[in-house]
Parts: structure tokens; sequence; C-alpha cells
């Protein structure tokens, strides 16, 4: 039908993962809009229209009738929203990507770069809301008016405006739009050499300010100012590999540290072009081109020079809070953060960097704040909205998570998929965590992160073949719970081998270590953990529930009574701060009554222990049946209900699992079920 209709954009016929398809231009017929009360077997069409369309037509319309039937949203309509906020703030204003006016059409990266400095100066102002780049630039090439952009993204004010870049000579113009009468504020035509780039920039954002005076409330006593770099061909370069790493793809990413490493060598105390080149080269780690090691000690020299060169700068301290977070110093790089939030109260990728810092420490209700306040700032970035949407989840607000998550149907499908399988994996329906990311690779199969969270997924199902080839790295802990303790210590002796400096790597082997029963080599890993986190256990981390578990009793075994009552108080405080923050049980990956029961039963509360940890169970977190250190806990006859329940629950969702992929297997283009596995089924009575 795309075909047909000429719809390769997908702007007509918008689909949605795991549920279906939705036509999303409007339907007339000859004498009004179509309404839910229409008889659609009556509707007449206007002449002219092909049988062919006729007949699409009327299959399209059936279409919004199933989905009007099956939702109940009387029409089509676009997905609603929770909003953490108000919905629109008094003073807020989105800078939409200027025009390439350029004779070449070749300029986008300049025009791009253009709209982003000024909206970066804007953001400096505290009585501004100014919405980020990620959010205001998705409206790029979109004939999209401005009441929609202003509703979309929930800003009284649009700037808009062109380039034209012509040899050494260019012309910027800018009009400023109020939203709710589109009357035009402002407006401004700039002709000028190119090396007068920096005092333009600087020109345009003290005119906007003027003319938003009267809404502001106050004059404004200093305006922040570009930075500017020694020539034009280095800030060129910048912009360029601005526009690159923004779309951070490995190969994007890797260009634009091209770019950046170009512009410091055409002008090497160019302050801002090292920041981002140290955030650059991080973020490059998570696509697993370099390690942590490698990622951290090649940005380390770049954001050190940015901050020696220009510590008011806002990203010279985002670029040292990424470092120091990186480097596992959670406490500081949240100093950086809040720094570069002073300077740039707008700067909405650090609020995600504070989230994150936030939760290493335990502090779950500054984090969902935190997480809050970026999303307003930034409304349509992937991360801000799931960030928010697992905040929800982690709070059991189900519905308004999953309305939250809609908004990614559009802005990135792949992450929409996995993280709605893993919304609905909560209640213990274990199959639809994988069923969500086998769909999020089928609509983009290069997600390594994606692959080592499914090794986990299928050894919960006790699927192991499965467990092994999905990734190439499956995860010491995948293969712990598939009972091979041995093979856990060899595959993290391994990764530590490869990076001998990642508290995450020498975290995995302390904590196969123990689950192997090796508590010797284990005790100074966990313990290191312990003093690294201050005797804190947290929900994520490198000194969470198992690893407190396992180092309670390698310290009992040892004599330090003392120590193993610390750790249970450290899990009871834990606790309270889940309860503090409205957290309530998670998917498979964590519980607070698990949590809590765990420490009643090692503080010899045993029957009030057995009830919690059930009640965990129930909900559906999973219960690791072959660690060393919970051997007590596995031998007690109270145990034995929950390990079987757990089991029933294992078998269930397996069978569920394998009804889908061992009939006709949808998935088939990325994975294929191991040999073996579906003869298995079948034997068993599967169908």
């Amino acid at each position: 039908i795309r075909k047909a209709i000429r719809d390769k954009a997908q702007k007509k016929i918008r689909t949605v993962p795991r549920r279906g398809y939705i036509f999303e231009l409007p339907v007339t017929r000859h004498g009004g809009p179509v309404t839910a009360s229409d008889d659609l077997s009556r509707t007449r069409f206007a002449s002219g229209w092909p049988g062919w369309r006729l007949v699409l037509a009327v299959i399209l319309m059936l279409g919004l009738a199933v989905l009007w039937w099956a939702f109940g949203i009387g029409g089509v309509r676009a997905p609603a929203t929770v909003e953490p906020r108000s919905a629109v703030a008094p003073h807020s204003i989105a800078v939409m990507p200027f025009l390439d006016m350029s004779p070449e059409q070749d300029q986008a990266y300049f025009a791009d770069g253009i709209s982003e400095e000024i909206l970066n100066l804007l953001a400096q102002i505290p009585e501004l809301r100014v919405i980020a780049r990620t959010s205001s630039f998705s409206f790029k090439g979109q004939n999209v008016d401005i009441a929609t952009i202003a509703e979309q993204l929930k800003v009284t004010h649009v700037l808009e405006g062109s380039v034209r870049k012509d040899n050494n000579r260019i012309r910027i113009t800018a009009q400023l739009v109020n939203a709710s009468s589109s009357d035009h504020l402002w407006s401004q035509m700039y002709d000028r050499e190119l090396e007068s780039i920096f005092a333009v920039q600087d020109e345009i954002s003290a005119a906007i300010v003027a003319a938003l005076k009267e809404h502001l409330g106050r004059q404004l006593v200093e305006l922040p100012r570009v930075a500017p770099a020694a020539n034009t061909e280095a800030h060129e370069a910048y912009l360029r590999g601005r526009h690159l790493v923004v779309q951070r793809t490995r190969a994007n990413v890797e260009a634009a540290i091209r770019e950046f490493e170009k512009a410091l060598v055409l002008d090497p105390d160019y302050a801002l072009a090292h920041a981002e080149l140290a955030i650059a080269t991080l973020f490059l780690s998570r696509h697993g081109e370099l390690t942590v090691t490698e990622a951290v000690a090649r940005a380390a020299p770049h954001a050190e020079r940015a901050m020696a060169l220009d510590p008011t700068l806002a990203e010279a301290h985002a670029a040292t809070g990424y470092l120091l977070r990186f480097q596992e110093n959670a406490e500081d790089a949240l100093t950086q953060f809040r720094r570069a939030i002073e300077i740039n109260p707008n700067y909405a990728i650090v609020y995600n960097g504070m989230a994150i810092a936030l939760s290493q420490l335990g502090r779950y209700q500054e984090q969902f704040a935190t997480i809050e306040r970026a999303l307003p700032l930034d409304p349509l970035s992937r991360p801000a909205i799931a960030n928010y949407a697992l905040g929800l989840r982690d709070r059991n607000r189900l519905a308004e998570a999953d309305r939250v998550l809609e908004k990614l149907v559009f802005i990135h499908p792949a992450s929409h998929a996995g993280l709605h399988g893993d919304l609905t994996a909560v209640g213990g329906k274990w199959a639809n965590a994988v069923l969500g990311d086998l769909d999020s690779l089928r609509i983009d199969p290069d997600r390594p992160a994606v692959r080592i969270e499914m090794s986990l997924q299928f050894a919960i199902l006790a699927l192991e073949k499965e467990a092994l080839a999905i990734s190439e790295h499956p995860p010491p802990a995948a293969l712990s719970w598939l009972g091979r303790p041995a093979d856990a210590v060899t595959t993290a002796n391994a990764r530590l081998a490869e990076n001998p400096t990642s508290l995450k790597a020498r975290r995995d082997l302390g904590l196969a270590l123990a689950g192997a029963g090796d508590y010797a080599r284990a005790r100074p890993i966990l313990e290191e953990m312990w003093q690294r986190r201050a005797k804190r256990i947290t929900q994520y981390g490198w000194l969470q529930i198992a690893d407190a578990a396992a180092l309670i009793v390698i310290s009992r075994t040892a004599g330090d009574e003392n120590k193993a009552d610390a750790l249970i108080a450290a899990i009871r405080d834990n606790v309270r701060r889940y309860h503090q923050a409205g957290i309530a049980n998670g998917p498979m990956w964590y519980s607070v009554d698990y949590e809590d029961g765990l420490a009643a039963y090692m503080a010899g509360e045993r029957e009030r222990g057995l009830e919690l940890i059930a009640k965990g169970a129930e909900d559906g977190y999973f219960i690791p049946q072959s660690e060393a250190y919970l051997q007590t806990l596995y031998d007690d006859p109270g145990f034995a209900a929950i390990r079987a329940s757990q089991q029933t629950r294992q078998t269930r969702e397996r069978e569920r699992f394998l009804a889908i992929v061992c009939t006709k297997n949808p998935y088939e283009s990325v994975w294929q079920p191991a040999e073996g596995t579906c003869a298995r089924f079948a034997a068993a009575g599967g169908n």
C-alpha cells in the first residue's frame, strides 16, 4: 500500500510495533468529514478516483474502524502524553534549524550550527526555557506550521531563519514569532563577512532578548556571549562535528571526532572543541568501538584542557562530569553537572547525566525530580522520554508510562519496541521482555547492548543455547543463572583482563567468584566495592542486593558479624529510600519486597523474610537458583514452595515464547531458535 501511494517516508501509514498500522491522513466524504457515527458503507467519494484507490480507501477505513473498536478511541487521534510539569512555560522558546539558502545547498551543517549556537546563548538565560536541539531540530525538513510546533514543544515563542553562505559572505535572516498569535515580534537580516560570524550571533541573541523583554518581566543585566574560535575554518570544522555527533550512530560519532580533531589542529586553544571531543570520545565506548578504559584515557586530556581554557564554559563542566561518571566517581560528577546547569539552566543532556549519577548514589527522589526537569526541556528526546517512562514504571504508574512511551513510536521505533516489552513484562510476564527486544532488533539489528540484555532474558527462561548464542559477549551473570559458575568466573576474568580499570568488570568477577563459592578471592573485590560505594547499596551500580548478600555470607564465614550487620542495615536503608521515592517492584530485575525480605532473612527474621521473598517472586522477580552464597536459603524447607512457583512461571513463560517463535517465527530475519529447541518444545506437547 505504501508503494502504491508513494509513501516511502511512512508519513501516511505509520507502523506501531506489535500492534499494527495507523493511517495518518484525514479521511473525508462528499459533504463533510467522516465521523464515528457515519455508515461507511454509504460513504460517497468525490469523482475521479481510480478503482484501486477506492478499494485501498475502503481497506484503510476498515482498519480505522478496527482501531476505533479495539482501543476505544472514538476516532483517530494523536497519542496522548503525560507531561511531568505545566503544559507551557510562560517564558519559553524553540529555536528551529535555520534553512540552508546557499547556492549549492551544501551548508546544512553550517545553518544548523548557527541555529544551535544561538540556541545555546539563549539557553544560558535563567528566565527562559529553551528547548534542546534534539527536540526542536526534529522538525527539520517537515512542512509543519508554527502553532503545531509550539504545541508539540510546549513553548510560547519560536525563532526561525535562514543562512546563505557564499564564499566569504554570509546572510542570516532571523524572525521571532509569538506562537499563540503568529505575530512577528522581531525580524532582521544580517549581511556580513564570514569573519564576523560570532559578533552576528551575539547581535541576534541580544535582539531576541530585547524583543522578549516585556515578556521576561525584567531587564537582564548581562547577556551571555558566544565563545569564539581563533579562525573560521576551525569554527566550521567544529560545526561539522556537532552536526554529526548529535546523530549518535557509531559512524557519525567517529566522523565527528575527526572534525573536532581538525578544529583543534587549526586552533589548539578552542575550548568548545576540546569539550565536545571529550564527550564524543566517551560516547564512542557505548558503541563498543573503545573500551571504557581507552575512552577515558583519550577523553581526559581534552576535558582537562577545556576546563583550563575556559572554566565558565558549561560544556567544559559537562565533559568533566561525564569523564568522572565514566571513572565511577558519581559524587564529583554530580558537582560538575550542577555547575554546568548553573551556567546553562537549559542544558538538557546534562540532566540525563545527573540522573544516572544520582541513581548510582541511591538518591532516587532527586533522580526522578531531575528526570522530570529534563523532559520539558527536550520533549522529543529519546533518552529523556525513556528515562521518564522507566521512572514511572518503577513507581507502578504503568498506564502513564505506556502513554509516554508512545512518543518513541515516531522518534525511535526500535527503542519503543524494547521498552514496551520491558514495561509489559512487569508482573512476571518474562516472555514479553524477550519479544520486545526481538521487535527492537527487527527494526534495528545493530544493537549489541540489546543482545547482551537478551542473553540474560534467555537465561531466565532456561534457554541455554539461545542465551549463549544471541551475543558475542554473554555476561557472566547469564552463565551463573544457567548453573555454570566456573564458566562465569572464566568469562569475568577475561573481561577484566581486557579492561583492567573497569569497576564493572571487577565487580562482575567478584560476584561470579562468590556465586562459585570462591569466597577467598571474592572477598577483597566485594569489600572494595563496599568501600567505594561509601557502604551504600543501590538499585543499579557496583554494589547491588546480590553483592551485598554475597558479602554478608562471606563476612560471616570469616567471623566478621559486625560487617554482616552493617550490610544488612545498608540493604534496609536502600529499601527505605525506595519507599521514600515511591518505588515499587519492577520487572524481573529488581524487587523492593525481595530486598526487604532477604535482609530480614539474613538478620534471623525467618518467617517475615520468607513471606517477603515469596511476595517478590510472586510479583515477577527472578531469584537465581544456583548461587553458592544463597545456599542456606535454598536449603530452607520454606523456600521449596517459592522455588516451585518460580519454576512454574519459568516453564509457562518459556512455552509462551516458544509457541510464537516455533510456529511461524516473525523474527527469522534477525534471530532463529537454536537447533533442537523447537523439536523439544513440540515433543513436550507445545503448540
